[in-house]
C-alpha cells in the first residue's frame, strides 16, 4: 500500500514535471490535465513558489474560447546551477548550466591520476565550480558525472573503465556526493547524451532514439595500447536510457572488427591507423562506413527513428549522413521507407558534460514510481533534499 507521504511525493512530482513540460500552464489547466484536487496543486504550487523553483509567467487562456486569461506558471531556471562533468584520461571537461539548459560557464582542467585519487580531484574542481556561481550570485545544486566504461548509474558505481585504468568497482558517486554535500549522479558518457536529448531537446513523446558518441583520443596508441579512437552508442527506448542487465547496453565492437589480426580499436583497423586519426581521412571514412554498417542493424530492429551523432563525430556530418542513410535502407526489410532522422549535435566537445548535467536535471524533473521502496531519488524526493527542512533555501 503506498503511504499517505509517498502519494504526496509522486503527485508532487507530476506537478513539477507538468509544468516544466508546459510552460505557461494555468493552475486550473494543470489540476484538470493531471486530475487532482484544486486545493492540492495549489498547495504544491505554492511551495515551489516559495522556494523558488516555480515563478508566475504571463497570462494564459488555455483552451481557445471565451474566458477570463489565467496566470501562468513556469520553472525558474535561476533555481540553481547544475555541475556536468566528463572524466577523460588526461582531463576533465565541465559545464555548469541552469535549470533550462543554458550554458553558464565551462572549462577544461588536467587530471593527473598519479597525483591524487579520481574523487579528490572532482571534489577540487566542484569547489572551484561552487565560488565561481557564489561569485556571481548564483549556487551549485548538483552534479552529474560521465566517463567511458561500464557504470551502474543506480549505484553510482564504477564497474570497470579501461580507459581510466578502474579494474575493481569504484563507489564514486557516494564518495564525492558525501564530501561535496549536493546529491550526485553517475553515467555511461554515450548515455549522457542521451539524457541531454530528453532534458534539454525532447521530440516525440515515448520515441526511440540513439546517440553515437564518438570521440577523438590524444594518446600515444603504440606505446600506451589505448585506441586513438573511441565509440560508444546511448540507447533511448521510450523515454528510458538502455544500460541492459550488465550495464553494458552500448558498449561497441565493430561486427568487421578482424579477429586474426587483433589491435586495440574498436574497429577492423590497425593500431598504426587508429593512431593517425583523424587526420588519415581514408581511415576516418573506412571507421564511418563501419559505423553505418554495424548501426543499421541496430536502427532496424530497434525501430529506432532518430539518431544523434555527438562529440567530434559531430563535425562529420557530409560523410556519416549519406553512409548512415545507405546503409540502413539495405539493411531494411520492407518496401516502405525508412523513418529515422540524422541530426548532429551542436553541443561540440562539452556533449557529455552537458549530458551529465542533463541527467541531473532530468531526474529533478521525473516522477518516482508507485512504491514505498525508493529505488532511485527523483522528482520531489530529489528536490527535498535540495532544500533546507524549514526556512528559505540555504546556501
Amino acid at each position: 500500500m503506498v503511504t499517505k507521504k509517498r502519494l504526496y511525493q509522486i503527485n508532487s512530482s507530476r506537478i513539477l514535471q507538468f509544468i516544466r513540460l508546459n510552460r505557461g500552464v494555468s493552475r486550473i489547466a494543470a489540476a484538470s490535465e493531471l486530475d487532482l484536487d484544486r486545493s492540492t496543486l495549489t498547495k504544491v504550487v505554492r511551495y515551489l513558489m516559495d522556494h523558488s523553483l516555480v515563478r508566475e509567467t504571463g497570462k494564459y487562456r488555455g483552451k481557445p474560447g471565451v474566458g477570463r486569461m489565467a496566470t501562468g506558471l513556469e520553472i525558474d531556471p535561476g533555481f540553481g546551477l547544475v555541475l556536468g562533468i566528463e572524466v577523460q584520461p588526461e582531463f576533465f571537461r565541465f559545464v555548469l548550466v541552469d535549470l533550462n539548459g543554458s550554458v553558464f560557464s565551462s572549462g577544461r582542467t588536467p587530471y593527473d591520476s598519479a597525483a591524487s585519487s579520481l574523487e579528490e580531484q572532482l571534489l577540487s574542481l566542484y569547489a572551484e565550480a561552487k565560488d565561481d556561481a557564489r561569485r556571481k550570485g548564483r549556487m551549485v545544486i548538483g552534479i552529474g558525472i560521465g566517463l567511458s566504461g561500464i557504470v551502474d548509474p543506480y549505484m553510482g558505481t564504477v564497474i570497470h573503465s579501461y580507459p581510466l585504468g578502474i579494474a575493481e568497482p569504484l563507489a564514486l558517486r557516494d564518495r564525492v556526493a558525501s564530501l561535496a554535500g549536493v546529491p550526485v549522479y553517475l553515467e555511461n558518457d554515450a548515455n549522457c547524451c542521451c539524457w541531454s536529448e530528453m532534458a534539454f531537446r525532447r521530440t516525440g513523446e515515448g520515441r526511440n532514439f540513439i546517440s553515437l558518441l564518438g570521440e577523438f583520443r590524444n594518446v600515444d596508441v603504440l606505446e600506451y595500447r589505448q585506441s586513438g579512437i573511441a565509440f560508444g552508442i546511448g540507447i533511448a527506448i521510450r523515454e528510458s536510457v538502455l544500460h541492459g542487465d550488465n550495464f553494458t547496453a552500448g558498449e561497441f565492437r565493430s561486427l568487421l572488427y578482424d579477429h586474426e589480426k587483433p589491435s586495440h580499436s574498436q574497429f577492423a583497423i590497425s593500431d598504426a591507423e587508429a593512431a593517425r586519426l583523424p587526420g588519415d581521412r581514408k581511415t576516418l571514412l573506412k571507421v564511418f562506413a563501419e559505423i553505418a554498417y554495424n548501426i543499421s542493424l541496430l536502427v532496424n530492429t530497434l525501430d529506432i527513428t532518430k539518431i544523434v551523432v555527438t562529440g567530434d563525430f559531430a563535425r562529420y556530418a557530409e560523410d556519416l549522413t549519406p553512409l548512415l542513410e545507405r546503409e540502413i535502407k539495405k539493411n531494411w526489410l520492407y518496401q516502405k521507407p525508412r523513418n529515422c532522422s540524422i541530426e548532429y549535435s551542436s553541443d561540440g566537445e562539452n556533449a557529455v558534460c552537458i549530458g551529465a548535467a542533463g541527467l541531473f536535471i532530468q531526474k529533478l524533473f521525473s516522477v518516482p514510481g508507485m512504491t514505498d521502496h525508493v529505488d532511485e531519488e527523483v522528482g520531489f524526493i530529489l528536490l527535498e533534499k535540495l532544500l533546507p527542512e524549514e526556512g528559505g533555501r540555504g546556501d
